[in-house]
């Protein structure tokens, strides 16, 4: 006979029907804080901490752009993260959603376009009429302008319906071809994604990116809200979590279980300086321009 689930798993479900999209709503709404008036230098940590740009310094470029990767470039960011998804023809492309709607003046899905097709769309004219005629990049292309200058941290995406055949390998491959494997990271809210990375013949660290946690319960949130212990990723380097999460308590059991911490993503310089305060390891952030260090 079925019933009411009871103790924890009733917990669960509560969580997930009336906690979940309320939260998910939030973070969507305010996926990055507003931008800041005005730069912050950092002060200096006992400890090795690292200011991330997020998909370049896409608070004054078209994210995920070589202007943007450029631009990142001339700061004092340690890494530079970009998102890639993998075009018709098997190549790896750089860009945040699965379709190019929000980003190029074209439509449709990047899954469904070739690199051809891809290459004839403007990426940039809708962040400002001076980014006209900026291209959606290749991976290949973005390793070869950072060439080791930063480091690269690279979220392998899911297409928008299911995933992408080969992301993983054709990722390894590029970075392999452009011998990049020792300042690059690799990342992703998705575990079959991370668990074909970790199956592969290749070293290099992975970060599993998700939401956070819920306290006090064993309930976590990536891409959906799941049940379970955090030690089943004992194989990547860093949990990287929301600033929405970003507490003391969470970051200090996170660090107990061998983890660091990447939060994403935080605009305010005075709040990047907090973040650093509360013992994470590195804040990404639109406008790594802002930052500077003692």
């Amino acid at each position: 006979m079925s019933g009411r689930p009871s103790g924890t798993n009733w917990v669960y479900l509560k969580v997930r029907q009336l906690f979940l999209p309320l939260l998910l709503l939030c973070i969507t709404a305010c996926g990055s804080s507003d931008t800041p008036e005005k730069g912050i230098v950092l002060k200096k940590q006992a400890r090795k901490v690292s200011v991330i740009a997020h998909r370049g310094a896409s608070g004054i470029a078209p994210e995920n752009t070589l202007p943007a990767i450029k631009k990142a470039l001339e700061t004092s960011a340690d890494f530079i993260e970009i998102d890639v998804h993998q075009s018709k023809d098997g190549q790896v492309v750089v860009i945040h959603d699965p379709t190019v709607d929000r980003t190029t003046n074209g439509t449709g899905r990047v899954a469904d376009l070739t690199l051809a097709e891809l290459k004839k769309l403007d990426a940039g004219i809708k962040f400002d009429s001076s980014f006209t005629d900026v291209r959606i990049p290749t991976l290949a292309q973005v390793l070869r302008t950072v060439k080791g200058k930063k480091k690269l941290l690279i979220e392998l995406k899911k297409g928008e319906e299911e995933y992408y055949q080969g992301l993983e390998e054709n990722t390894i491959k590029v970075i392999r071809e452009n011998r990049a494997q020792d300042w690059c990271v690799l990342q992703s809210f998705y575990d079959p994604v991370l668990e074909r990375i970790w199956q592969a013949d290749f070293v290099i660290p992975t970060h599993k990116l998700m939401v956070g946690k819920i306290p006090f319960l064993p309930i976590y949130i990536d891409h959906e809200l799941k049940f379970g212990n955090l030690d089943r990723y004992s194989e990547a380097t860093a949990i990287n979590i929301h600033r929405y999460f970003a507490s003391k308590a969470l970051i200090k059991k996170l660090h107990g279980q061998g983890f660091k911490t990447f939060i994403w993503t935080e605009d305010k310089p005075q709040n990047i300086q907090s973040l650093f305060d509360l013992g994470a390891d590195g804040v990404m952030t639109n406008h790594p321009e802002l930052i500077s260090r003692e």
